[in-house]
């Protein structure tokens, strides 16, 4: 198994969806558990903060780069603009 990322969102969805088809009463309550376990579940990731971050790093070494007229560290502030789009992207193109 790998550790890959997968939406809560499309998950719950699709958990939901599952309750709406006629199923036997055992099989509806493991999935309503499931439901709940899921949306109990502390995040690993939280995709708003990671980016926030990123910018605000992106932001200081900009700054830095600029009152110091140092292109490295503007160099620093696109990377981190770059690690930004790729994070906001989630690796899906």
């Amino acid at each position: 198994m790998s550790d890959d990322l997968i939406s809560r969102k499309a998950l719950l969805e699709e958990l939901r969806g599952i309750l709406n088809e006629p199923h036997n009463t055992m099989f509806l309550m493991g999935i309503g558990a499931a439901i709940s376990i899921i949306e109990h579940r502390e995040t690993s990731f939280d995709k708003e903060k990671v980016i926030e971050e990123l910018i605000s790093e992106a932001s200081r070494w900009h700054e830095s780069g600029v009152e110091f007229k140092d292109e490295n560290e503007k160099g620093v502030a696109a990377g981190f603009r770059l690690a930004t789009h790729i994070v906001e992207r989630g690796g899906i193109e």
